[in-house]
């Protein structure tokens, strides 16, 4: 499709029901046990979220230099435990990507698994795609660790 915003697709399966990863991505209290990057002196810095369609959401972390990173925008759709979309962008301007859009789908894999999907797009910047690849891969990596 000509004319079409960068975006990207990652995925991993997870030997966990949907209902348990839905509630993963969606409630503070689980968030903070996997919402960070990987590496030594990444950790969770808080999560408040309002899940309804419409509703905001700050995600954050800090690096191990000690600066926050959060994540902000609203739900667009919220299906549990099959979809979540939300808008995204990062709080701090200097990061900013505009407003972007992130949808995260629960797909039964079978034998007590779940694909979940992460497709992230409207990207204004190809260079920004490959950093939030990393980081989406990073994070599926910690949830299957904590939830798995």
């Amino acid at each position: 499709m000509t004319g079409a915003l960068p975006s990207l697709r990652v995925a991993r399966i997870i030997r966990a029901d949907a209902e348990s990863l839905f509630r993963a991505w969606t409630d503070p209290e689980v968030l903070r046990h996997w919402w960070r990057q990987e590496g030594e002196g990444w950790a969770f810095a808080g999560a408040a979220i309002d899940l309804r369609v419409g509703g905001r959401y700050r995600l954050a972390m800090t690096d191990p230099e000690g600066r926050t990173h959060a994540a902000v925008g609203a739900y667009r759709e919220v299906e549990p435990p099959a979809r979540l979309a939300f808008t995204w962008d990062w709080e701090d301007a200097a990061r900013s990507v505009g407003e972007t859009l992130v949808t995260v789908e629960f797909k039964d894999a079978g034998e007590d698994r779940t694909e979940v999907i992460v497709t992230h797009e409207r990207f204004a910047d190809v260079a920004r795609v490959g950093r939030h690849e990393q980081g989406w891969t990073e994070l599926l990596r910690l949830l299957e660790g904590f939830i798995g």
